[in-house]
């Protein structure tokens, strides 16, 4: 499956996947990191941009035994604008971008620049409200600015272990022009922020309750993302 999917996606690359909200708290640095690295696993040279002023991927590299050499802090448009236009022509295979939990130029030059924008969200109504109310209206002033079809992909991220119906949310996504819903869902497991002590992924942490699973759940993101792009037009 992977050689398969590898072989599809080698005619596309790069495959630039930004991660974005318009507000803190959702998420999004543990998954880039743990994204990342799952990429990397399976073999794709991966970059990833921490355009967050909190600096969250690089302070969580820092505490690494052995720091990755694929992250690069980036803190300004031009720096931002120059990487995503020479990621073609850098050997860059896979390019996440974190950005920072609010609206801003660099976020929305993040947004434009990706292939594929993903927002995450727990299963809580007040989140999907949040996206709903605000997130998406910033889509829509990009996609009204821009010659380009700006939307992005909602992750349900954090979600309770033995949450089963996501109908309504499914709805109401659906119901925004926006937005579509991901089939991966990442639940809330203590082996997410465990493994962050050390600066360590999901994926090192064989000791850890919930390994497998989770590494399955963040692959399960890889894989997905990988079949939108290869499926693209």
């Amino acid at each position: 499956m992977v050689e398969s999917l590898k072989k599809k996606l080698s005619s596309r690359f790069p495959l630039i996947v930004n991660l974005s909200h318009q507000k803190g708290g959702v998420g999004k640095s543990t998954l880039a990191y743990n994204i990342t690295h799952a990429f990397s696993t399976l073999g794709f040279k991966v970059r990833l941009l921490d355009i967050d002023a909190q600096n969250t991927c690089g302070g969580l590299n820092s505490l690494r035994e052995k720091p990755f050499t694929s992250i690069e802090k980036v803190v300004d448009n031009k720096r931002l604008v120059e990487i995503i236009n020479n990621s073609s022509t850098d050997g860059s295979e896979i390019l996440i971008i974190d950005t920072a939990g609010c609206d801003s130029d660099l976020s929305r030059l993040a947004i434009m620049g990706a292939d594929i924008n993903i927002t995450p969200i727990s299963d809580k109504v007040t989140e999907l409200l949040a996206i709903l109310q605000k997130y998406s209206k910033i889509l829509e002033e990009i996609d009204a600015n821009t010659d380009l079809s700006i939307s992005s992909y909602v992750l349900l991220n954090r979600v309770h272990p033995f949450s089963k119906h996501f109908e309504h949310i499914e709805e109401m996504i659906e119901s925004t022009p926006q937005m579509t819903i991901l089939k991966s869902i990442v639940r809330e497991r203590a082996i997410y922020d465990k493994s962050l002590i050390e600066g360590r992924t999901v994926f090192e942490a064989n000791e850890l309750e919930g390994h497998e699973v989770a590494m399955d759940e963040i692959l399960s993101i890889c894989y997905e993302l990988i079949e939108i792009h290869i499926n693209k037009e």
